[in-house]
């Protein structure tokens, strides 16, 4: 029913446009809600970073204000440290414990360690190999993250190696290691000259392990993202990795332990520790998807030791966005219903004048002219429709009552064209053959003697009657095609010897004035099944074109191959070839092979037309081929002969 499919038509319409509309939506509110989100984190890890650096900058202060006392310089003026637990280490216990360090290290100018103030109190080891100190024995006062191994750690103080010590967890996406446990551990430190007017005697540095110190993660997780939860899990995390492995961190486990021990992902780990570069997207964090920032962190001789990690939970977000999508689909939802309800309506008002209009085309496509449709009051544009066709419908029946006028015309006109072509080619053809012996017969002296003006005038003679000779078959021929008269007699014709040599031979005087050779590569025994003397029309048409656009002295060679029942004919000439613009159109009617180069050599336009008509008439084909300048050959097939039709009587 036509209300049906127009109703149908307008709702996948509106339903397309729904879905598309909110598949575009849907993505975008998706997506601005993830980015504003990760916008936000990249923001985040600008601040721990802040936060990060402000406390080895108050490292820094807390040395230099060390190392400045003036009982610390005179010591290490006079090299006089006292015994442990001495006055001098007794007061930088003091610093050591208000400002929460868990070493502090007095080194003399030549490197030596000359006193801790932690148990148990090792001295006389060099640390002139550490970059941080060695920096501030030339003066200058230096802060950085550095990586003590575990005996280091210990040399420092006891228990701090034991501190530093953690053992793997096994974690999700993580890449695979053979170590089980991470020995080293992460110290913010600084190092400071002990100057006493323009000279160091020394150097005092300190610092505080990061492995299971979780106050700096505390602050920055704090700063950022306060005590927010979503669903009982924290909205914001902070982690602090030595190489990959959180040494101190807010992510919590399932258990609320903090995940001490857990590891990067493996896509984060090759992005941050191999590429030292930072990575800010979506990333599984031990056991949930949250949106993160990644940074390298690095030593003071530039290396990656570890990262600096913040993240937002990711699934507020997608529940966020999932929230407005499903409103936005609700929204989208009722107006495709209203939508549906107004074309329902408007399919039904368009129906009727629509479906009368429908039946009115499929009358006129079966050939009848229909009534001219009623006008109806649906719409402006609906009548305008019904008018316009009802215009239509009219003036297709005047344009066929004409037409059908001039095709009767054109029919009488070209029958009598036809007809007058025939009879009046018909008629010249005796006179000029007739002429044509008797031209032959002066030109070859057999009426007697002429003079040198009379010969030349007889080949002019010649030579223009040969030429309406020509003219004369071929408007014969192309009458032929034109009335449907070109019926082949099919009969056993030798190639060779009933159509080939004796055209050669009757062109003969042409190839010797134009110094030509003809190559005939023909067997003798090639027989095709033709009317002879159309057979001879085609060969000659080629032969005439090979020597009338070829080369003097140049070369004309004919060759045959059997192929599928069939014979294949070349004719390849020496010459200025076909024009690669031409040769698509070679075999039309009145068309001609003559360009710049061979102007002067005119012809009927209808020889290789004809040739095409003949050679398809015997179920063959013909196509042309040229090196322009160079060469142009012909190929056609013809059926070949086989004896066996002849003994069925064929």
């Amino acid at each position: 029913m036509l209300r049906t499919k127009l109703f149908t038509s307008f709702a996948l319409l509106i339903l397309l446009l729904g879905v598309l509309s909110g598949w575009y939506a849907v993505t975008i509110i998706r997506t601005r809600v993830i980015d504003e989100a990760q916008s936000r984190v990249e923001l985040d890890i600008g601040s721990a970073w802040s936060l990060y650096n402000a406390q080895l900058r108050e490292l820094e202060i807390v040395m230099d204000m060390a190392a400045g006392k003036r009982t610390l310089v005179d010591a290490c003026v006079h090299e006089d440290w006292g015994d442990p637990g001495g006055e001098l280490m007794s007061r930088l216990e003091q610093v050591r414990a208000a400002y929460n360090l868990d070493f502090l290290t007095v080194v003399a100018p030549d490197g030596r360690v000359v006193m801790r103030t932690m148990h148990p109190h090792n001295r006389n080891d060099f640390r002139m190999h550490d970059p941080l100190v060695a920096r501030a024995l030339k003066g200058e006062t230096v802060s950085a993250t550095v990586l003590l191994s575990q005996s280091e750690l210990e040399q420092e103080a006891d228990g701090l190696g034991e501190r530093a010590f953690m053992v793997f967890e096994e974690t999700a996406k993580a890449r695979p290691t053979t170590r089980t446990a991470e020995t080293r551990g992460m110290v913010t430190m600084a190092a400071v000259p002990i100057w006493d007017g323009p000279r160091v005697y020394g150097v005092l540095y300190g610092g505080t392990l990061v492995n299971r110190n979780h106050d700096l993660v505390d602050r920055i997780n704090h700063t950022l993202y306060g005590d927010r939860t979503y669903n009982g899990a924290p909205l914001g995390t902070a982690t602090i990795f030595l190489h990959d492995c959180r040494i101190a961190t807010t992510v919590r486990l399932p258990n609320n332990n903090r995940a001490i021990g857990t590891r990067a992902s493996k896509e984060v780990a090759d992005r941050v520790l191999d590429n030292a570069e930072p990575w800010i997207g979506r990333a599984f964090v031990v056991y949930d998807w949250y949106l993160t920032a990644y940074e390298p962190i690095r030593d003071v001789e530039n290396r990656v030791i570890g990262i600096l990690y913040v993240g937002i939970l990711e699934r507020p977000y997608r529940d966020l966005g999932r929230a407005v999508i499903w409103r936005y689909l609700g929204l989208t939802g009722g107006g495709v219903l209203v939508a549906l309800g107004i074309a329902f309506v408007v399919a039904g008002r368009l129906a009727d004048p629509i479906h009368r209009l429908v039946e009115a085309s499929q009358t006129l496509q079966q050939g009848t002219y229909p009534e001219p449709v009623p006008e109806c009051s649906a719409a402006v544009e609906t009548n305008n429709l019904i008018l316009a066709f009802n215009q239509m419908v009219q003036a297709l029946r005047e344009r066929e009552q004409k037409l059908a006028e001039m095709n009767e015309s054109l029919n009488a006109t070209n029958q009598s064209y036809m007809e007058t072509l025939g009879f009046v080619t018909h008629q010249m053809n005796t006179p000029v053959a007739s002429m044509l012996n008797y031209a032959y017969l002066l030109e070859t002296g057999a009426s007697g003697p002429l003079t040198e003006k009379q010969e030349k005038a007889v080949r002019v003679i010649n030579g223009n009657l040969r030429r309406l000779a020509e003219m004369i078959r071929h408007y014969l021929n192309l009458s032929r095609i034109e009335r449907g008269e070109l019926h082949p007699t099919r009969t056993r014709v030798r190639v060779l010897e009933d159509v080939l040599r004796p055209l050669i031979d009757g062109f003969e005087p042409q190839l010797t004035a134009q110094r030509m050779r003809v190559i005939v590569d023909i067997p003798g025994d090639v027989e095709v099944k033709a009317d002879v003397n159309m057979m001879r029309e085609v060969f000659e048409n080629l032969l005439s074109n090979a020597i009338k656009y070829g080369r003097d002295e140049g070369e004309i060679r004919w060759s045959a191959e059997r192929e599928n029942g069939f014979y294949r004919f070349h004719v390849n000439n020496e010459g200025e070839g076909i024009s690669p613009d031409k040769i698509d159109s070679l075999f039309g009617k009145f068309k001609r092979l003559e360009d710049a180069a061979t102007q002067s050599k005119k012809g009927t336009g209808l020889g290789l037309f004809i040739c095409k008509h003949i050679i398809e008439a015997h179920g063959g084909s013909i196509e042309a081929d040229s090196q322009y300048g160079e060469w142009a050959e012909f190929r056609f097939t013809l059926p070949a002969f086989d004896a066996a039709d002849e003994r069925k009587g064929e």
